[in-house]
């Protein structure tokens, strides 16, 4: 689903009580050069940021909102339409490498 950068962060957040063990969110611009994966790992949420920065870190649920708006705001700039996707389980480990 395509939203606008002013609606990602709540249509984001609006998703991740729903994720299951192991499930994600991927955020994407337009041109799906950068990405931002949120992964539900042991009650906490796991961050692979693949842009500018290439970065891995845990994140406990009550923080997530300021991480989730910071890297939205450095990972997609200019962008005007970003893409929303949930990955499952077995998506995850096809994004990861793992």
């Amino acid at each position: 689903m395509q939203f606008s950068k002013g609606r990602i962060l709540q249509e984001t957040l609006a998703r991740l009580p729903g994720l299951r063990e192991g499930e994600a969110v991927l955020l994407q611009p337009f041109k799906k050069d950068r990405s931002v994966c949120i992964i539900l790992r042991d009650n906490m949420y796991q961050v692979l940021e693949r842009g500018f920065d290439v970065r891995e870190f845990e994140v406990e649920a009550r923080k997530i909102r300021k991480v989730l708006k910071n890297l939205c705001r450095k990972e997609f700039p200019r962008s005007n339409k970003i893409w929303l996707k949930l990955l499952g389980v077995d998506e995850v480990d096809t994004f990861t490498g793992k």
